[in-house]
């Protein structure tokens, strides 16, 4: 039986690396991008979000939020440049893009997956690495198959291998792209082009993704059989279109999927995650969708952060160039990120630890700190024995000046 959708939106991420030292002037660009705006985090406005995240985390990601109003009114005030100069110093500047309302129809379509974006922002650390983030929602598509095969699909859009005639039949509702194509080079005018990616080991022309789906209580109840919608589960969780058969993949694996409740259904992968619910339960697509998209979104932007700055220090570590900067940045990774907690709720440490296993976390901090010990030993004696040879080559010379000085007075 074909699964129904009663509601459903797609979060696709899109990480990107920006030079550190030109962070400033890139926040600057970004400040003058008309379509830009600076996000501003305030704790009466953000509740939700103050009281789920503790206070290291939300000083590090929200920082207007310790700023009181004539605090925000002051920062306003200031010129541009003097802004990128402030957002710079802050460990997380988050931006939204402004989109046109969605004025274009169908224009006489009779296939494709129709969709429409709703909101895009930019999440940018001072250490370079940053996410766009876009949020879609399906048009007039009420079956899981839809989801399964528009998820597959464009997450791929930004790909070198993009093929027109593959994607020929998703059809964008809006007036601020012309069709799919123009989605990229929005990517590349705002990322800039760069091949960072492949130097630290990701593949940056597949999104990341993080999807939603509330499925009608007449495909999910008491009654559905459990293994058909183990199947579709799983085609949604590593991301792949409705007519991919599945067998062998499906596994009791309580590491990559878990169950909040018996209508509420999380998965886990290193492309992604899903949540599949019902609306047998109100809560699923009111409280619960709404929690998933804000405060667990903002939580996993955070662990994918640390794992992508795991690998970048990772990159960049060299005992002869430029090291003392580089283990600088691990031990402030150490001190600010590592041992810090991120919230107390249950369940959100339960997401924290699963995303934490899942893109391998701590196997990549254990290898880093590993590869950090011998380069700072090979440093350290790099530089004992250039101070040694230097110290030497200084006693000759207080020998040498010492005998000229003795053959001078005997005369």
């Amino acid at each position: 039986m074909e699964l129904m959708m009663k509601y459903q939106y797609t979060y696709f991420i899109h990480p990107y690396v920006i030079d550190s030292n030109k962070y400033d002037k890139y926040m600057l660009s970004l400040l003058k991008n008309k379509n830009c705006k600076l996000r501003i985090f305030e704790k009466e406005k953000d509740m939700h979000l103050y009281n789920y995240f503790l206070p290291d985390i939300r000083k590090y990601m929200f920082w207007s939020m310790g700023l009181s109003k004539s605090g925000l009114k002051s920062f306003e005030s200031l010129d541009t440049k003097l802004k990128a100069n402030l957002l710079a110093k802050h460990n997380c500047n988050i931006f939204q893009y402004k989109l046109d309302k969605d004025l274009q129809g169908k224009i006489g379509e009779k296939e494709g997956i129709f969709f429409e974006i709703s909101e895009m922002k930019l999440i940018c650390f001072k250490t370079g690495i940053c996410f766009l983030v876009f949020k879609t929602l399906l048009q007039d598509n009420k079956k899981f198959s839809d989801i399964l095969n528009f998820n597959y699909k464009f997450r791929e859009i930004n790909s070198k291998t993009y093929n027109l005639k593959e994607y020929e039949n998703i059809k964008l509702q809006l007036d601020t792209f012309k069709d799919v194509k123009d989605i990229s080079t929005v990517i590349k005018d705002l990322t800039g082009s760069t091949n960072y990616s492949e130097k630290i080991n990701w593949d940056d022309g597949k999104f990341i993704t993080y999807s939603y789906v509330c499925l009608d209580q007449s495909s999910w109840n008491e009654e559905t059989e459990t293994e058909a919608l183990r199947n579709e589960f799983e085609k949604y969780r590593l991301v792949l279109p409705m007519d991919k058969h599945i067998v062998d993949s499906i596994r009791a694996d309580e590491e990559i999927e878990i169950d909040e409740n018996r209508y509420i259904k999380y998965g886990f992968s290193n492309t992604g995650t899903v949540l599949l619910t019902s609306d047998i339960n109100t809560s699923n697509y009111t409280t619960v969708a709404q929690k998933y998209e804000s405060e667990y979104l903002y939580t996993y932007i955070f662990i994918l952060y640390k794992k992508f700055l795991l690998n970048k220090i990772g990159n960049e570590f060299n005992p002869n160039e430029h090291f003392p900067e580089v283990e600088n940045e691990f031990l402030n990774f150490t001190k600010k990120l590592w041992i810090q907690e991120i919230t107390n709720d249950e369940f959100g440490k339960v997401l924290e630890k699963k995303w934490n296993d899942c893109l391998n976390i701590e196997e990549t901090f254990m290898k880093l700190k590993s590869q950090y010990d011998i380069m700072y030993k090979k440093y350290n004696i790099g530089r004992f024995s250039e101070k040694n040879g230097k110290l030497v080559i200084f006693t000759v010379i207080l020998i040498v000046i010492g005998i000229i000085n003795m053959i001078l007075l005997w005369k």
